[in-house]
């Protein structure tokens, strides 16, 4: 959909974006080995890969280390930043018991050279179940010192790309609605985002047309991902308007977050913009360790004031091919140029 479409939508039916979520609209991807990408005070965090993946946590049966999870909790709550969880189902010593094909690690030694189901899912729910227990907050289990519970879990990660998930659909399926069910039933209050699409490219549309309707009473937020290519080809509203027109076809109707998002050649502003425009809610930058081409020095400026000048803003509309308006949480109107 270009900008010319969404302007005619937008202008002639005077429609507004409300949102359900009325704090920050932002956040980054995190990893703590790097200063630079800690992440922004009061904003949202997603640890990538993170420090949720079984095989870090148990690295072998039955032994549990916490340590590098409550690193990034307690870094998170003494910041303010609010935690998007990524599970990864995979430990080397339980996909080893039934003799998984060892691939390669997307994320070097420390991750899991094994990405296929779990041989026992009763093993995988022993682990799940000790790891919302330890940030869900309930008082019960909880790691020292919890202040800002773990309340929004992403399930895995682009499960149709072979580099993060060697299985089915079936097990995808059943890995993901098995893991919601479990979370639902142990913390209440818990946001299930589904694991992100990796863009709207023919393939990963084949896959989630027939994925999304066997998990859609299984989470909360529809989730997409835009990573642009090493040449920096990108589109121009991180995936949004497809993805969106996906979930409208398949009679889904869930708040959508792009939990990974990296502009390439795009410029920054518009494309923040017309995503937001699309029905995106919530937009994670993927910082400036994502593959391909970087963000300048000069649009990362303009991106932090973009974030600064409208960040929790409660509806807004594009009104002419170069300006959008924000109306703020106390009913004024910031008007931005892109």
């Amino acid at each position: 959909m270009n900008l010319n479409k969404i302007f005619l939508i937008l202008l002639t039916t005077l429609i507004y974006q409300n949102f359900s979520f009325a704090e920050t609209r932002f956040g980054d991807l995190t990893e703590m080995r790097d200063e630079r990408m800690r992440g922004k005070e009061n904003k949202w965090v997603r640890p990538h890969p993170g420090p949720f993946v079984w095989n870090r946590i148990e690295k072998k049966q039955g032994v549990f280390s916490w340590d590098e999870a409550d690193q990034y909790v307690l870094y998170a709550q003494n910041h303010n930043q609010k935690t998007i969880a990524t599970i990864w189902p995979y430990a080397n010593w339980e996909q080893k018991s039934c003799k998984r094909r060892k691939g390669r690690s997307p994320f070097g030694k420390k991750f899991s050279k094994y990405l296929s189901k779990p041989c026992s899912m009763d093993n995988y729910k022993i682990f799940l179940t000790k790891l919302v227990d330890r940030y869900d907050g309930d008082g019960k289990n909880d790691m020292p010192g919890l202040t800002m519970p773990i309340t929004h879990w992403e399930i895995m990660n682009e499960p149709e790309f072979r580099m993060f998930f060697r299985g089915t659909e079936d097990e995808f399926v059943e890995i993901f609605n098995v893991s919601s069910k479990l979370i639902r039933s142990k913390q209440k209050q818990s946001v299930i985002i589904m694991a992100g699409a990796a863009g709207m490219f023919p393939e990963n549309k084949r896959f989630w047309k027939s994925a999304l309707p066997k998990i859609k009473d299984h989470f909360d937020i529809a989730n997409i991902h835009h990573i642009s290519t090493p040449d920096g080809n990108c589109d121009r509203e991180f995936w949004v308007d497809e993805f969106s027109d996906l979930l409208k076809s398949l009679d889904i109707d869930k708040p959508i977050w792009v939990t990974e998002a990296m502009t390439g050649k795009c410029r920054v502003i518009p494309t923040y913009i017309k995503a937001f425009a699309s029905g995106a809610e919530i937009i994670i930058d993927v910082g400036p360790n994502a593959p391909g081409m970087k963000m300048s020095k000069i649009a990362r400026k303009k991106l932090n004031k973009l974030i600064e000048d409208i960040d929790g803003f409660k509806s807004m509309k594009i009104i002419t091919k170069k300006q959008a308006e924000f109306t703020m949480e106390d009913g004024s109107i910031k008007t931005i140029d892109f």
